[in-house]
């Protein structure tokens, strides 16, 4: 056995950790909880929220926007298994719980290969230094580098967030869209399509104003992705 496996063995005795789920003891979420999670995606105007086929804009709601599309592997439900895996992730400081998104995005790439076939770099929505620090990681960046190795591409932090900006979940739509405008700037070179990551979507300002920037720095496509849609 490996020094790392025996601290992982040590760490679970110490701080035992129970499925979200039905509490059973041994991992954040058992393989019968798993199951229980629709992953088989969610394709709808990023704008609407109108069905498509590829997460598309339907007819009428693409003008002046910057993304080309945003597909997620579920839907968001705050009460929801999906919902309680991502609030442990952000504000429990349980890193670990990455596991399970590990496994549920395997998953749906595994099943949706086409998706990913034209996409040259994986790009997180970055966290302001002030959140970060507070957070100690960003979960953003975490799932974007477990996407990027599942599709077998480069992963790079080439946005960053100009200003610490308020919570987006806290605010209304109007209120997100004046929250995040012009907050990020490039810091690196684009390169061809860009797979865009963030944990969820509610209404795509943050991802919008993402790809403006990389749109406005001649990228070619801007695809999102998340965990979830809400």
């Amino acid at each position: 056995m490996n020094f790392e496996k025996i601290l992982e063995k040590i760490k679970d005795y110490i701080f035992p950790v129970y499925c979200l789920g039905c509490k059973k003891e041994g991992a954040w979420l058992c393989e019968k909880c798993l199951e229980k999670i629709n992953m088989s995606g969610v394709f709808c105007c990023p704008v609407c929220h109108k069905k498509t086929s590829f997460g598309e804009y339907c007819f009428g709601c693409g003008r002046d926007l910057f993304l080309n599309s945003s597909f997620a592997i579920t839907v968001y439900q705050e009460d929801g298994l999906i919902g309680k895996i991502i609030q442990t992730l952000k504000y429990s400081h349980a890193e670990d719980v990455s596991v399970v998104l590990k496994k549920m995005i395997k998953i749906f790439v595994q099943k949706n290969l086409s998706l990913f076939s034209n996409i040259d770099l994986v790009v997180p929505v970055p966290l302001h230094r002030k959140r970060l620090v507070e957070r100690g990681f960003n979960q953003a960046k975490l799932i974007a580098e477990i996407v990027a190795q599942e599709i077998n591409k480069p992963c790079q932090e080439i946005l960053i967030r100009n200003r610490h900006t308020l919570q987006q979940a806290k605010l209304g739509r109007e209120e997100r869209l004046v929250n995040v405008k012009n907050a990020f700037d490039l810091i690196g070179e684009v390169n061809g399509n860009i797979l865009l990551i963030d944990d969820v979507f509610t209404t795509g300002t943050t991802l919008q104003e993402c790809a403006k920037v990389l749109k406005n720095n001649q990228t070619n496509r801007v695809i999102g992705f998340t965990v979830a849609r809400g």
